[in-house]
């Protein structure tokens, strides 16, 4: 007996945050293991591939849709316990929207992750992606996750280290035959916010705000940078920043006086990719239905019913162009399905 209502040729379009894609051959919305698990399993006895869904944010849909089986992550719940005088420990389901958690957290007052705030997605879709702004990401607070393994129906838990975080990366990007379930977060009553993100340098200085009171500038912050879907389909950040070593660094600046690099030692400075992008001349530029937004040089937009086609043509001129220019190659942070 199914448990689970699969419905075919749903269009997906409308659960991306670009407002972009085609049609999934078959799609499925669950909300606990048992009916993953049913679908996992009628995708395999089917021989169809599968794509995880969340909350649309982070995704470019190709314009033919997937041919196979969209399962859209629904796991919800949220519970905390408080450890000693300072320690919170909290766990919330992949399907839950990231800044609910923050919210929950910040309401609680345990601190560690106020700077993440307002980022769009899921709690799936921020440890898929290791998300992070303003000075600090998710794999800082992560204690473990729970997935699911695709190839024996068992559910895992992983360690951080386990999880092999890095800068916008983890180990669920790798193998996709981890379904991440939920995760739990390692918070603080007595954490010191950081204040390291220059814009949140300025605002503060010479104060010591609480964690409540960086989330409300944060969220200002993004606001007043960042196009939000609501306004305009996009899915933020297209681009990760590069990483290059420091002598080519060196090179650039010679050229580039003002050129912004942040030593992460070892060797490697991290690059503005939305200032490379801004000198190459596309901050504001339009090409037809898709641009390059006016707010925010890393972010590509919809400005109405645009095709894939045209956002993956428009990011590969941009790719082009600031190798040309710089010798750098950008890397899209957007997954393409």
């Amino acid at each position: 007996m199914f448990i689970i209502k699969i419905k075919q040729n749903i269009s997906l379009a409308p659960l991306t945050a670009f407002g972009i894609g085609g049609r999934a051959k078959f799609f499925v919305e669950i909300g606990s293991v048992d009916e993953l698990a049913e679908a996992v399993n009628f995708a395999t006895k089917n021989n169809f591939g599968v794509f995880v869904l969340g909350g649309g944010s982070n995704v470019l849909i190709s314009d033919g849709g997937f041919n196979g089986l969209v399962i859209k992550m629904n796991i919800s719940g949220m519970r905390h316990a408080v450890s000693g005088e300072h320690v919170v420990s909290m766990y919330a389901g992949a399907g839950e929207m990231w800044d609910d958690v923050v919210a929950k957290a910040v309401e609680l007052n345990a601190g560690g992750i106020e700077n993440l705030s307002l980022i769009p997605g899921t709690v799936g879709g921020a440890v898929y992606q290791n998300i992070g702004a303003y000075g600090a990401e998710l794999k800082d607070v992560l204690v473990l996750v729970k997935a699911y393994d695709i190839k024996n129906g068992d559910i895992v838990e992983l360690s951080n280290k386990e999880c092999c975080f890095d800068y916008r990366h983890s180990i669920f990007k790798k193998n996709k035959g981890l379904i991440v379930l939920g995760a739990e977060l390692l918070l603080s009553k007595n954490h010191k916010p950081s204040l390291s993100y220059p814009d949140l340098k300025k605002r503060f200085s010479g104060l010591s705000p609480t964690i409540s009171e960086v989330r409300r500038a944060v969220i200002d912050i993004r606001r007043n940078k960042l196009p939000y879907p609501e306004e305009v389909g996009n899915a933020g950040s297209f681009f990760k920043n590069p990483i290059i070593p420091i002598s080519n660094y060196q090179s650039l600046v010679v050229k580039f006086p003002d050129l912004k690099g942040h030593d992460l030692g070892s060797g490697s400075v991290k690059l503005s990719a939305a200032q490379l992008i801004e000198k190459a001349g596309f901050k504001g530029k339009k090409v037809g239905r898709v641009g390059v937004s006016e707010k925010h040089a890393l972010v590509l937009v919809n400005y109405g019913k645009s095709t894939a086609k045209e956002l993956i043509d428009l990011s590969r001129m941009v790719k082009e162009t600031v190798k040309s220019k710089f010798g750098v190659i950008l890397e899209s942070e957007v997954e393409q399905i």
